[in-house]
């Protein structure tokens, strides 16, 4: 099926959207640097051989998790312990079990230092995930420097003869010393394209190795791709019959990596020069919206139900609304199959991993039951990502895991509310931030008006703002257009209220404060991005970032304004 790529960059944060068929079956958002593929080089911290675990400084915020397994040295001894095994046993297929695996003790020591790589990203309280088995991913190949000389093709290369082709050519330009294995998107290939991807992956293995030897431990040593060079490098197939940027940076970025594939390749990618917003043209903002929520419809009208939970997430299958036109079977069997193909394309969309249940409704036919399994593998085989499933139980439940190298997408864009403890979601201000600054972006393309006032709650303007009023100058510079935000203690629900305007008739509405003016208010705590706080205080919906206070007073406080901006106001105490 043909797909199209859209990628969307804004100040906060860069989305990408796959359709198939104009449909949206992939996301991705990402805010902050990524870390899954970067490479370190660590210091080991501590050592729990009641775990079998070490936990390894990279330069985080939190330490790295490493089990032995994750240790290639486990590994090889393994291999051996399990190959004088066989000789007594019948022979196994694939890793060696835990079994086999030696001490943490043996090749962990605290103090010393290592080569490591990010399998898996922050998640919740738990840091990152270690491994020192190094793979470098290329277009065609994934090098693997260290520990490994095998030779191995995709398994989703059916052809048996494409996969004799790759696997002749891989032994023949394989370094030695190296192992290697041939990407799906290799399928079509020539011998030059794999050696001339083995060398790009050569030097860079090169220049990891000497920062090695040059870096004291913790030290980042390679970074891996933006999101944007990481679509060409993972998605970019003939399949992709058009990949849209609405950044004109960007798309030169997306053009440059497309030349090692093609120049047909580059002709495909192109800028976004439409009125409306990119993601609100295709459709795929009224998509966003609805991948955040619980419920998710089905087209007879039925329904699925997406918990997503710590230890692992539920989806429930309902008939809904839909009752069918012949009988009970019948309506339970379409539910069921319309169910299997909703849930492959949510589990993609929202990038859920883990251990999945699905509870699809109680089917009595075998053949019934049959069908939907057979579905369900169907659509889970275009995932990219490796899904295991266990088949359907008497009781309509299959369990099934998707790999998880980070947060979901409902981890990534929601935050804990506060007021119900944990147990359900809403968008982060940060989400709100972002939401409203599209928005405004949207009414300057529409009407070009000279100045807005928004009115949103407290963490919301404080994501406005800024810590030093940074992130409203930034604002207004992209806009072109004066922004007055300010403080509404009813709009907890993160909906904003927005007025447009003159900016002389809005300066004289919204702004009748002035240096050395003086406010009884109460202080507030408010977070940063980075894990710091501020203080600041609210005055008639005006926002006062308090300087020279350490400590959170109680009650009222009397402050002075000795700054002020559009949006906010230095103040002191008195």
């Amino acid at each position: 099926m043909e797909k199209r790529v859209l990628i969307s960059i804004d100040p906060r944060e860069t989305r990408l959207a796959v359709l198939e068929g104009g449909e949206l079956v992939q996301l991705r958002i990402e805010r902050d640097a990524v870390e899954v593929g970067s490479i370190y080089k660590g210091r080991i911290e501590r050592v729990l051989p009641g775990m079998d675990s070490c936990f390894v400084d990279i330069g985080l915020d939190r330490n790295a998790f490493m089990h032995v397994s994750d240790f290639i040295e486990a590994e090889e001894a393994a291999k051996q312990a399990d190959e004088k095994t066989k000789r007594r046993r019948r022979p196994r297929a694939g890793k060696p079990s835990r079994e086999f695996m030696p001490p943490i003790t043996d090749v962990a020591h605290e103090g010393e230092e290592i080569l490591v790589q990010v399998a898996r990203a922050p998640l919740g309280s738990k840091g990152a995930r270690g491994t020192t088995r190094i793979s470098l991913p290329g277009h065609h190949v994934v090098l693997l420097p260290v520990g490994s000389d095998h030779v191995g093709v995709s398994r989703k290369i059916e052809s048996d003869s494409v996969r004799g082709r790759l696997k002749e050519w891989s032994k023949e330009i394989k370094p030695r010393g190296y192992g290697m294995i041939v990407r799906t998107e290799a399928a079509g290939c020539t011998k030059e394209d794999l050696e001339a991807d083995v060398e790009r992956l050569r030097k860079t293995w090169r220049r990891i190795k000497d920062a090695y030897r040059k870096k004291a431990a913790p030290a980042l040593l390679h970074e891996d791709l933006s999101l944007v060079q990481r679509m060409v490098r993972d998605m970019y197939t003939d399949e992709v019959k058009e990949i849209i940027i609405d950044s004109e940076s960007e798309c030169e970025t997306a053009r440059e990596a497309l030349k090692d594939i093609s120049k047909s390749a580059v002709k495909r990618c192109t800028l976004y020069r439409g009125d409306k917003p990119l993601f609100e043209a295709y459709g795929v903002e009224a998509e966003l919206e609805k991948s955040l929520r619980r419920r998710v419809p089905l087209p007879s009208g039925g329904n699925l139900s997406i918990d997503e939970n710590e230890a692992m997430t539920t989806i429930d299958v309902n008939t809904g609304s839909f009752v069918g036109s012949t009988s009970l079977n019948e309506t339970i069997v379409q539910t069921n199959l319309e169910s299997a193909k909703e849930i492959a394309r949510q589990l993609r969309i929202r990038d859920i991993g883990g251990i999945i249940i699905l509870d699809f409704i109680d089917m009595d036919v075998a053949e019934h039951r049959r069908q939907v399994m057979d579905a369900l593998e169907k659509e889970l085989a275009k995932d990219k990502a490796r899904t295991r499933i266990v088949h359907l139980s008497p009781l309509g439940l299959v369990e099934m895991t998707r790999k998880r190298t980070g947060q979901s997408l409902l981890q990534n864009l929601c935050r804990t509310c506060s007021a119900c403890e944990g147990r359900g979601r809403v968008p982060s201000a940060e989400t709100h931030a972002a939401q409203l600054e599209r928005e405004l972006r949207r009414r300057v393309k529409a009407s070009k008006p000279e100045a807005f006032a928004v009115f949103v709650g407290l963490d919301i303007a404080w994501e406005l703002i800024g810590d030093k009023g940074e992130a409203a100058d930034r604002l207004e510079e992209s806009l072109g257009a004066q922004i007055f935000v300010r403080v509404d203690a009813s709009a907890t629900s993160g909906k904003p209220t927005i007025l447009q305007g003159k900016a002389a008739e809005m300066e004289i509405q919204h702004h009748p404060f002035r240096v050395g003016q003086m406010y009884h208010c109460r202080a507030t705590q408010v977070s940063a991005g980075d894990g710091s706080h501020r203080l600041v205080a609210e005055a008639e919906g005006y926002l006062l970032l308090l300087e020279g206070v350490a400590k959170r007073p109680d009650g009222l406080i009397t402050v002075e304004l000795t700054q002020v901006h559009r949006s906010f106001a230095l103040a002191r105490l008195v």
